[in-house]
């Protein structure tokens, strides 16, 4: 057995006793702690207010999302801010006592409302640690990715991928989380830009959006393609003749952030 068949069997193990011991309970058995109607419940699930674990591909639920001497309001709005992370990472978050929170476990942290808001602060944090946003700028007009060019930049940062994709975006360019190469970066009359998002782990990456960008007689203009979604045209920006690429994709970003903000 290698080792990492080794580590699957003993988690597998430890699911197993929490079902046994009550820990991991069945729909019914935690619809009925929790006395919610199945639609009232649904709703919770679809919010990301509980959630399952898995244990011989019957899904479970964690007993601690329905205990009585919990307020259970402030600890699924807590569940909410951790979907993005794998069930038995949010299970194991919300089980453990951490340094950044005074020391305390998530579960204490709800009693007091300075701890709870702190609490909610750090949960963000550890959301957008599974989630990576990447926008990598190539010169010349490019359908998809290409394999064989390198790209003018690539900037990636670490950020709950329910914020906004331009809010991400603009993010990623400012941020200094990753950024290759540091530049200088150069003038170019055509560009195209991927942004994609990254789950933790070996899961593939999924692309969010495609920017077109195109600069003539110092107006520039750009085309956004939402992957599964609307083509449309930013306003044109007039370019200084300093201006790289990549401050031009950096300014289309931050319009098209201004833009979804307006519309809403």
């Amino acid at each position: 057995m290698i080792f990492w068949d080794e580590i699957e069997q003993r988690a597998l193990a430890a699911r197993r006793q929490m079902v046994r011991s009550g820990e991991l309970l069945s729909e019914d058995e935690f619809r009925e702690q929790l006395n919610v109607s199945a639609g009232h419940f649904a709703r919770m699930v679809a919010r990301g207010s509980v959630f399952t674990i898995e244990v011989d591909c019957v899904d479970y639920y964690p007993s601690l999302l329905s205990a009585p001497n919990i307020d259970l309001k402030r600890l699924h709005a807590v569940c909410r801010i951790l979907s993005p992370a794998p069930p038995s990472c949010r299970l194991g978050y919300l089980s453990s006592r951490h340094a950044n929170i005074g020391g305390t476990s998530p579960i204490e942290a709800l009693r007091d409302e300075s701890q709870y808001r702190l609490l909610r602060r750090m949960a963000h944090a550890y959301a957008a640690e599974w989630s990576r946003t990447s926008v990598t700028i190539y010169v010349g007009r490019h359908q998809n990715e290409p394999s064989d060019t390198e790209p003018t930049l690539t900037a990636i940062d670490e950020v709950d991928p329910r914020v906004n994709i331009w809010k991400r975006t603009v993010g990623a360019l400012q941020s200094g989380g990753y950024i290759h190469p540091c530049g200088p970066y150069p003038r170019a009359p055509v560009a195209t830009v991927f942004i994609a998002r990254h789950p933790a782990g070996q899961a593939r990456a999924t692309s969010e959006a495609r920017i077109d960008v195109s600069v003539v007689d110092g107006i520039a203009r750009a085309v956004i393609a939402i992957h599964e979604g609307p083509t449309y045209e930013l306003d044109s920006i007039q370019v200084a003749n300093e201006e790289s690429i990549v401050d031009v994709v950096l300014r289309f970003a931050v319009a098209a952030r201004k833009s979804e903000s307006k519309s809403r």
